[in-house]
């Protein structure tokens, strides 16, 4: 008899276990299909925003757009790279607008190979982040930093600028300041040019030294 209650109990068991294994999968299976549901009515939703705002959206001069975003008033572009991607602005301020899609880090360590190649030119042109380009302040424009859809404001002037970066949701403006006079060269270069120099007014001083020297021997 007791065998029998305990052959009872041990099949209860195991047909709960099977209701309750079944019924955990069926909701399991619900709540998944519900998420499914959810989250495609989400991204409809969002795409349909997305679209309003593209339409609302409009730019008539991309110069304008660019200078806006650092308040900085545009006269025209400068110089324009594409390994690295960089553009640089002449701004009524005196101050350099250089625009990218790249981090500081990386812009400056893609400046140094191409401008490195360019050494001769180099010399004459000051560089694109100027002279100290550590202390070039950077201004991060984004989805994450202005609205969700900065990307498409970046495209609208893009477009209008005919610049082609493929696309985009984050944008560095690059403010550097205007150069008064180019540092001193160091190493080899700068003590031949100051050789140089000594040189070139050695002749002069030594003939007031010789003028001095005979006023003083004759009277």
């Amino acid at each position: 008899m007791i065998d029998f209650f305990a052959s009872i109990t041990i099949g209860l068991i195991i047909a709960m276990t099977v209701v309750l294994y079944f019924g955990n999968r069926r909701q399991a299976q619900i709540l998944k299909e519900m998420r499914v549901v959810m989250e495609d009515w989400y991204q409809a939703k969002m795409r349909d925003r997305r679209e309003a705002f593209r339409k609302q959206f409009f730019i008539v001069d991309g110069l304008q757009w660019l200078g806006d975003q650092v308040n900085l008033h545009i006269i025209e572009q400068g110089r324009k790279l594409q390994n690295p991607r960089a553009i640089e602005y002449l701004t009524s301020e005196g101050v350099r607008l250089v625009i990218s899609p790249d981090r500081k880090a990386k812009l400056r360590s893609d400046l140094r190979k191409a401008e490195g190649k360019r050494r001769k030119v180099a010399n004459l042109v000051e560089p694109l982040l100027g002279y100290r380009p550590g202390r070039v302040e950077m201004i991060e424009r984004s989805n994450h930093t202005v609205h969700e859809w900065y990307d498409l404001e970046i495209a609208a002037a893009f477009d209008k600028l005919g610049i082609q970066w493929g696309e985009l949701d984050c944008l560095f403006f690059y403010l550097v300041p205007k150069a008064v006079k180019r540092p001193a060269e160091d190493g080899v270069m700068g003590f031949f040019n100051h050789a140089l120099a000594w040189l070139a007014v050695l002749p002069s001083s030594f003939g007031d030294w010789m003028k001095k020297r005979m006023k003083n021997v004759f009277g």
